[in-house]
């Protein structure tokens, strides 16, 4: 059932930047001194700005400095589904021992804990069991443990106990290197300064950035030259100026800042995007 850590997801292709310096840093800390800082580590923000990287980063890193580490990476539904097929299969005791005998424990996605009382005991048990045996445990959210609706008082307590770090929006600086470390890992070149005005758009999110990087490799995929500042703006609706008949049709809606939303439903699609 556990998801496999993906090799694309490595502190070396993960760009650092003053928003998420902080959060790194803490990162690499856990994956090469595991439970000697930071235990738990609970790392939060809105959805595309790179928690699932980070986290995947922090068990490669953590298995290639150690490799006989037993490390678990999961999402939060991943690990419901796993628990309730192995109740269903009265295999409730192997799956905790399982679980409690892991030396790093990753955790993607834990606001859905909301109105899941039963897995939220059950989580708290495992993380008071892997604490006392000085095993880590690290999990990820889009908000802050205090701020999940609905979480168990003392779970609050459990993953604020360690440090709780947040990751924001990227800067300018910022997307202008990522967009320039992702376009070189593609392939892709550009005139000078079309990357600037790319990164002079306020995305929501480093997924959103992305995004408007590719609809640059598909512009000029169907274009004999190269694409100008000011087809680029056009293409991303930085400018109100009248499309081309190309950017027309790869145009998106303009991006908007991230808001806060409310807190998750108890369930969701199976299927999800690394971020």
């Amino acid at each position: 059932m556990t998801t496999a850590l993906s090799p694309k997801f490595t502190f070396d292709t993960f760009v650092v930047g003053a928003a998420n310096r902080l959060a790194v840093t803490a990162a690499r800390t856990v994956a090469e001194n595991p439970s000697s800082a930071y235990n738990p580590l609970f790392i939060y923000s809105a959805s595309g700005l790179g928690k699932t990287h980070l986290l995947m980063a922090i068990g490669q890193s953590a298995k290639q400095l150690t490799p006989g580490l037993n490390i678990e990476y999961l999402t939060l539904d991943e690990y419901v589904e796993a628990f309730h097929a192995a109740i269903a299969a009265g295999q409730g005791d192997a799956f905790r021992r399982r679980f409690q005998n892991v030396d790093m424990l990753l955790v993607d996605d834990v606001q859905f804990l909301t109105n899941r009382a039963e897995m939220q005991a059950e989580l708290l048990r495992l993380t008071e069991a892997l604490q006392s045996a000085g095993h880590q445990v690290v999990l990820t959210s889009d908000r802050p443990p205090a701020e999940i609706a609905a979480l168990d008082e003392r779970l609050i307590s459990r993953f604020s106990g360690g440090l709780v770090v947040d990751m924001g929006i990227p800067d300018y600086e910022t997307r202008v290197a990522i967009l320039r470390r992702k376009a070189e890992e593609r392939g892709a070149t550009f005139q000078p300064g079309i990357l600037d005005t790319v990164a002079g758009a306020e995305f929501a999110n480093v997924r959103e950035l992305m995004g408007a990087l590719n609809r640059l490799v598909a512009y000029q995929a169907v274009n004999e030259a190269p694409i100008t500042s000011e087809a680029a703006r056009q293409l991303l609706g930085i400018t109100p100026l009248p499309p081309s008949p190309v950017a027309a049709a790869l145009r998106p809606e303009r991006p908007r800042a991230w808001a806060a939303r409310p807190p998750p439903t108890s369930s969701r699609p199976s299927s999800r995007t690394c971020g």
